[in-house]
């Protein structure tokens, strides 16, 4: 499900992360900061997209187009098919264990090689509702859509109250 556009977005999101977090300038998809970083730039890129189009600056259609793209190119990562050395990949990070799970989890409707980007389009989903929020719940929603959305990369259902804040109506 890879796009011929979507190797300059993976390796943008994961250009400041040997400096950030791994100094062997290794990303290994087990790192919870390195999931975390990777989960919190979908989350930024999103947003500016959806302050972009409030704004009138970019057309809502071509606003989604980029956030596809971005979560396209982290279903590569996540499944292990990025084809960069850069990133360490573990049997986790396959369509038949980390997309069974999500398929599983998240009750997505989607095949399991495309489950990481279908989980990402619902946090963009997530994420855009979040911006009708006050500054400070905003914030909060933000961050806590992050942690959950990382640790179901990592294979850990959400904490909370066994709910998962990724709501997937659409």
């Amino acid at each position: 499900m890879e796009s011929q556009s979507a190797k300059p977005i993976i390796a943008a999101l994961l250009q400041p992360l040997p400096v950030l977090t791994q100094p062997q300038a290794r990303n290994d998809l087990s790192d919870e900061s390195v999931v975390r970083l990777l989960v919190r730039q979908f989350i930024d890129l999103s947003l500016d997209a959806f302050n972009q189009v409030l704004q009138g600056k970019l057309d809502q259609d071509e606003a989604v187009d980029g956030i596809n793209r971005q979560a396209i190119a982290l279903n590569s990562v996540f499944l292990g098919n990025s084809g960069f050395e850069s990133v360490i990949t573990h049997p986790w990070n396959t369509p038949e264990q980390l997309g069974a799970f999500l398929k599983d989890v998240v009750a997505l409707e989607y095949p399991e090689d495309d489950c990481v980007r279908a989980m990402l389009i619902h946090l963009a989903t997530q994420v855009m509702h979040a911006l009708r929020l006050p500054d400070e719940e905003r914030n909060e929603e933000v961050e806590a859509l992050t942690l959950d959305a990382a640790d179901l990369l990592l294979g850990r259902a959400p904490e909370d109250d066994g709910e998962i804040d990724i709501d997937i109506d659409v």
